[in-house]
């Protein structure tokens, strides 16, 4: 198990470097490095790295291990491997936040506040109808149809707002961002996302105890003396904080909460604090290599980073949809 974390570290260095080397402009491994750390190196490749590169490799992997983990979080809460933050419409309402607050032409510091507020209402929404009065647990096919339903009308939401209240060019460049993707984000619009990431993550780990009693169902948490209905909303708060800060920084990118958690189990087992740091990882090994591929496969054009990611995990989503539904039939 150590060796494999290790390994996992060690990719997770390894792909990052090979996205600050690789690009229009192709840097060597250690001038690379000596930009980064030594502030040595031309003033070029001095420019592309620690002004272009480096926040837009960094900017990646808080996108990926906030969404892997915000997935991580959200099946761990409900029981349900098919829980993401794409899936289940929390990312559609921090996208109507978002939107809300371009229109309101607020500071970037401030955008994930109002991602929040969305992705908030959003999984009350989506949680009141795939859990029943009294139920335990979610229903699999009420959770993905609230979250499809509820990301439709998110998607009508935006249009609307942006053709009506918004000029063309913010309309456009709305567009863009709701295909999902990190081109041209700087450290001004990294830093605050850090921030709230990073208080979404102390929440999450400061509750792995009560993620465990909770894996043991409800009512046998509650007998051990655990407040179920304060832990579910303090957890479901830090998972939709990490989704929202992604949201709002990458725009629409799905199925990376979906795909890492599950890697991360096969690999690592089901430790709480082990899944919470490998699931991480994992989503941010994703989005690196996403964010690499769609910078390197086609010339002179950059391809939509969101696209890239569905194109990888609604195969994976399709598996797990006809093994969850083989699951139930069997029972």
């Amino acid at each position: 198990m150590f060796l494999k974390f290790i390994a996992l570290v060690a990719f997770t260095i390894l792909i990052m470097l090979i996205n600050l080397c690789l690009g229009d402009l192709t840097v060597a491994p250690l001038e690379a490095l000596q930009a980064v750390f030594a502030h040595s190196g031309s003033g070029e490749i001095h420019d592309v790295i620690v002004g272009i590169r480096l926040p837009r490799l960094l900017t990646a992997f808080v996108v990926g291990l906030a969404l892997a983990t915000s997935g991580y979080l959200l099946q761990a809460l409900s029981r349900n491997d098919l829980a993401d933050p794409y899936l289940t419409g929390v990312s559609s309402g921090a996208a109507v936040g978002v939107a809300c607050a371009m229109l309101l032409k607020f500071d970037f510091q401030t955008i994930p506040l109002f991602a929040f507020a969305g992705g908030i209402t959003a999984s009350f929404f989506v949680a009141s109808i795939a859990r029943g009065s009294g139920q335990y647990g979610v229903s699999v096919a009420k959770l993905l149809l609230a979250g499809i339903a509820l990301s439709s009308v998110a998607g009508a939401l935006i249009t609307l707002a942006m053709t009506t209240f918004g000029t063309q060019l913010m309309a456009q460049g709305l567009y863009l961002w709701l295909l999902g993707g990190i081109s041209g984000r700087n450290w001004q619009e990294l830093i605050p996302t850090v921030c709230y990431t990073s208080v979404g993550l102390i929440i999450a780990f400061a509750a792995a105890k009560q993620l465990n009693l909770l894996a043991l169902g409800e009512e046998t948490a509650s007998s051990l003396g655990l407040n179920v209905g304060r832990c579910q909303l303090v957890i479901l708060a830090a998972a939709v904080l990490l989704a929202s800060s992604a949201v709002a920084l990458s725009g629409m990118v799905g199925f990376v909460g979906l795909v890492a958690p599950h890697l991360s189990r096969r690999l690592f087992g089901r430790g709480v604090r082990l899944q919470l740091v490998c699931s991480g990882l994992t989503g941010a090994i994703l989005v690196l290599f996403s964010d690499l591929l769609a910078r390197t496969l086609s010339p002179g054009q950059e391809l939509p980073l969101g696209t890239l990611m569905a194109l990888i995990g609604g195969p994976f989503f399709i598996y797990l949809l006809s093994y969850s539904l083989d699951q139930v039939q069997s029972h």
